[in-house]
């Protein structure tokens, strides 16, 4: 009896960590000790208001950095959209020698343009002034010069402000109880100058002294006492502040300080370390999240800042000013939680596993809350190899619209998940071990608890500016040829961009993009005056011919700020040049979406796995009015093998063309590179030879792995006749006999894919991918999906179609695009198969799988849209198949049908294709989480029964699992043994090393793909 509770709770807690949502407390462990929990819940109480949130930033200190921030390196360090850390706080240095004020200037001016808070600190007074500081520290400061000193600090306000910067606060002296290398003050002493003295700084607030560590040992918080016994010392001291240099969690709480009614600043600090280089090491950037945790939650910060902002340890990498792990980390906080927001009531820990938090440790799994008008941003911080799964409910508040979740870890930078599951007043997670995970909660008008008190800091309207609308000339609205210069293009995070005579496409000169160490290091122009929701023609030519690569994919996209205020990509066109070579980047209808503002176009390249990221050149960039051809570079990727005349045809007309390039009779580039239909790099008779094969389907099915047309079949020119044609490709073999397929099938299967296969290769068509929006009568509302289209696709052809479904907290972009809108590998998989012969070409269609317009409740256990998955199979069958079939060339016979998806979307295909069976002819499933077979058939009537899992009709039923998968286990074999018992043949195919992510999914899509469509 106990080992079968046991089994119940296991089977639960794995259904529940898959995606059904677990109740409070349930866990389970398995042999290696990775231990999957559910904490108990985390209860948010907007009700309970802390302290005024001002921001996060660093230091920008040039005298002792030895440099100062680029303008693009400010814009990564204070800028709020993708790949920049959202920092509101600026940090400066008060130089006692005040003709090199200046040097603080140009950071500053950035900073405050773009809203940040900037605050100043001073290590010596002028040398003037100063005296031994004998065995205390370097300096010390005589009390006759007090009011010089004064006059000083309030000088440099008025300089700053007088520059254009608002300075909020200069504090009295950097660590005067750490003074070996500057300035040494006692308490009194300090007390005393701001009791007499600080009221003749008028420019600027003042600030307390900036302890070492917050007076952690010793007598240091006599600093802070003093002055809150001190009346006029507490009058006149605006802002409190101090470092966190060796400051436990327990030494951070200061109530007496807490409750005194000013804000508290944490004004400097860097951890763990300093090490050469130890910016991007993980797991230990995680303690940067763990400190500013402790920081805001312990010590009630309303200021979190880092040392350096750029440095070996900084938020910003010394060599390249991209963001690192600790900044990203930083960015966990700093771009959600933007000034005036208010810390609200939150449970700090929800599993006593994770808490440690004893001798002065830091807990291992933290939590904590904000709030800001309608938006409640929720910070996770997971320091321990646990992983568990998190209910969130929301006190006060119980009209949620919307969870958006981020997250850093060792392979993910503030990865996006948008819109996650949720009810009315809470939502679920999964919180991966060594983690940091942000999610940022929308609530529906009317909903707020808000006080707008002396919490909110009122800001000042952006001046709406309304461009003027672009007119074109010509049908032409610019043509940059960069002759004459960089024509309005800038770098956008790289070094420069400027005009160069090295490489042109048309002319002497090109726009040269250098200095790039990311992918999206490139060069911009902005688009003002472009109207949102029209179209245009635009194109663009680039290259590179230089560096280890051998080719690139460039791409040309916009960037824009849309309706919700966000940052948002969009891609116009790609292509892929050989070294040398130039590349065409064309789109003659790309409409710019219609909420669009800030319109930005630019040049980008592909990630790849070497990193390594080549300078280019482009050139002759043109926009436009809609449905403008503009003539570009040609390339392979450019034109159809044996299309000669460029017509869209290969036919015996493009076989005489052929024969007379093969005679060098003809010059034209298109027609050379389309007559080299082997892709030897010469147009020879042997091309010819393979011409003629190809058109009569005698001996040569395709051409090399490039985009292609179905040939018109003729006879053979010269009194050749044609062979006869063969079965289609979507002809099913082994039809009487699918279990006979599967067999063969099975022998067959591997258990990884080729690098070749997950690599773009030159000249490869991949396909165009489409966003769709259809009526779902189910789920009663419009909903989106992405449909991708083979290669070279002829609305005059049937393809067969596979449907591919995404997980728990997923949508319809789950197989399309990763983090920051980069694409995944499913559609380079299916192009390179395709290219190859070794897949049929197919249309794929990734569909959003939350229909559901009920709940339930099942034995006290609310579960969140609980027949949403279920009940996709209706929207399938009366909603998205039907739209698919009549605005797409697709076959509809089961035998041209296939269905597949990821853990819960696994579980579902398993459902459709065992409920549907008369629909699909190949069923695929990877991590399928549990849950095919209710818990209770009485609460759970749409799922199936064991014994109805038994077809032997199926071509191909593919169960893909993962040794490390650590959210559903064994769940994939059990499927697959219960098909089995039940006498349905299948195939089980298990990945050494895949967990529950991309490393199982990407073996079984290339094992499904391989064999679909031929059984």
């Amino acid at each position: 009896m106990v080992f079968n509770m046991k089994q119940k709770l296991k089977k639960l807690a794995a259904f529940c960590a898959a995606g059904a949502l677990m109740a409070t407390g349930i866990s389970y462990q398995r042999a290696n000790d990775n231990i999957v929990k559910a904490a108990s819940i985390c209860t948010i109480d907007s009700g309970t208001k802390y302290q005024n949130i001002r921001g996060f930033g660093g230091i920008d200190m040039q005298e002792w950095q030895g440099y100062k921030l680029s303008n693009a390196e400010c814009a990564t360090a204070f800028g709020n959209g993708d790949n920049q850390l959202g920092l509101t706080v600026l940090r400066v240095y008060v130089n006692p020698n005040s003709s090199q004020w200046s040097n603080a200037l140009s950071v500053a001016q950035y900073a405050s343009k773009a809203g940040a808070t900037v605050f100043a600190t001073p290590w010596e007074p002028p040398s003037n002034l100063a005296e031994s500081g004998g065995n205390n520290g370097k300096l010390h400061l005589k009390k006759s010069n007090y009011g010089a000193y004064a006059k000083h600090l309030n000088d440099f306000g008025t300089y700053m402000k007088n520059n254009g910067v608002d300075l909020y606060s200069i504090s009295v002296q950097n660590e005067p109880d750490y003074a070996k290398e500057w300035t040494y003050w006692s308490a009194d002493e300090t007390t005393d100058f701001i009791a007499n003295y600080g009221d003749q700084i008028t420019s600027t607030r003042l600030m307390s002294p900036e302890t070492f560590q917050y007076g952690a040992w010793n007598n240091s918080r006599d600093y802070y006492n003093k002055i809150l016994n001190n009346s006029k010392a507490m009058a006149n001291t605006d802002v409190f502040a101090t470092h966190f240099y060796g400051t436990p969690r327990s030494k951070m709480d200061f109530p007496t300080l807490e409750n005194c009614g000013k804000e508290i600043w944490m004004t400097e600090v860097y951890v763990p370390n300093s090490e050469a280089n130890s910016c991007n090491r993980f797991p230990e950037a995680l303690q940067v999240a763990t400190n500013i945790h402790n920081g805001l939650v312990m010590g009630n910060m309303s200021v979190y800042t880092w040392w350096y902002i750029k440095r070996s340890y900084g938020l910003l990498d010394q060599n390249t000013g991209a963001p690192t792990k600790r900044g990203y980390m930083m960015a966990q906080y700093s771009k959600f939680i933007r000034p005036g927001a208010t810390r609200i009531g939150c449970t700090e820990i929800t599993d006593s596993s994770l808490k440690d938090g004893s001798n002065d440790k830091n807990p291992t799994g933290v939590i904590s809350a904000y709030k800001k008008g309608n938006q409640i941003t929720v910070v996770v911080v997971n320091d321990s190899d646990t992983n568990y799964t998190q209910q969130f409910s929301f006190k006060n508040e119980n009209n949620i619209t919307n969870v958006d979740r981020y997250r850093t870890s060792a392979n993910e930078n503030l990865a996006l998940t948008k819109s996650m599951e949720t009810s009315g007043n809470g939502f679920f997670a999964q919180i991966p071990g060594r983690s940091c995970s942000t999610f940022v909660v929308t609530l529906g008008e009317g909903n707020s608890t808000e006080d707008p008190g002396s919490n909110t800091q009122p800001q000042d309207p952006e001046p709406v500016v309304t461009p003027t609308p672009a007119q074109p000339t010509n049908g032409v609205y610019f043509h940059d040829t960069f002759e004459n210069g960089t024509d309005d293009w800038e770098t956008r995070f790289c070094q420069t961009a400027t005009s160069s005579s090295t490489t042109a496409y048309e002319g002497s000169k090109s726009l040269y993009a250098s200095g790039r160490t990311k992918s999206w290091n490139g060069v911009k122009k902005s688009l003002s005056g472009f109207t949102a929701g029209q179209e245009y023609s635009f194109s663009a030519n680039a290259c590179f011919t230089s560096g280890s690569l051998s080719s690139d994919t460039f791409y040309m996209k916009i960037q824009y700020t849309g309706s919700d205020n966000e940052t948002h990509y969009d891609g116009i066109a790609e292509g892929t040049a050989k070294k040398g070579e130039w590349v065409h980047l064309a789109n003659t209808n790309y409409k710019i979406p219609s909420d669009a503002t800030n319109i930005e176009l630019y040049i980008e390249t592909a990630e790849n796995t070497s990193e390594t990221y080549v300078d280019f050149y482009v050139d002759d960039v043109t926009a436009a009015v809609a449905g403008t051809k503009i003539e570009g570079a040609v390339s392979v990727g450019d034109i159809i093998l044996g299309d000669l005349n460029g017509d869209g045809k290969v036919n015996v007309i493009d076989y005489l063309i052929l024969k007379r390039v093969a005679k060098g009779k003809v010059s034209d580039t298109r027609a050379k590179l389309s007559a080299d239909v082997n892709q030897e790099n010469d147009v020879t008779a042997d091309d010819a030879k393979m011409m003629l094969g190809y058109l009569t389907k005698n001996g040569v099915a395709k051409f090399a792995n490039v985009k292609q047309t179905e040939p018109e079949i003729v006879d053979a020119p010269g009194g050749d006749s044609p062979a006869g044609g063969g079965s289609s490709s979507g002809d099913a073999r082994n039809k009487d006999n699918p279990p006979k397929y599967m067999d063969e099938v099975a022998s067959k299967i591997a258990g990884s894919v080729p690098n070749d296969i997950k690599s773009k290769q030159n000249g490869v068509n991949y396909g165009e991918l489409k966003k769709i929006t259809y009526n779902s009568q189910t789920a009663g509302r419009a909903t989106n999906a992405y449909v991708l289209l083979p290669p070279n696709y002829n609305s005059s052809k049937k393809y067969p179609v596979l449907y591919m479904m995404h997980g728990y907290y997923e949508n319809e972009s789950r197989f399309v695009y990763g983090d920051n809108n980069s694409e995944r590998l499913y559609r380079t998989i299916l192009g390179n198969l395709e290219a190859k012969g070794e897949a049929e070409e197919m249309v794929v269609v990734f569909p959003y799988i939350y229909t559901s317009k009920e709940r339930a409740t099942v034995t006290g256990m609310d579960l969140q849209n609980s027949l949403a998955y279920d009940n996709f199979v209706n929207d399938l069958k009366t909603d998205l198949m039907p739209y698919i079939e009549q605005n797409f060339s697709v076959r509809t016979d089961r035998e041209g049908r296939a269905i597949t998806g990821f853990s819960m979307g696994g579980r579902e295909s398993l459902f459709i294709g065992t409920t549907c069976h008369n629909l699909f002819g190949y069923v695929g499933a990877a991590c399928p989480a549990p849950g095919l077979t209710p818990l209770n058939p009485s609460t759970h009537p749409g799922q199936i029964q064991e014994s109805e899992c038994k077809h032997n009709d199926l071509y191909l039923l593919l169960i893909t699992g993962g040794t490390d998968d650590t959210v559903v286990y064994s769940n994939p074999k059990d499927y697959y043994n219960m098909y089995i018992k039940n006498g349905s043949k299948a195939i089980y195919n298990e990945i050494q090393g895949g967990g529950h992510w991309d490393n199982t999914i990407e073996p079984h899509f290339y094992n499904l793909v391989r064999f679909i469509f031929k059984g």
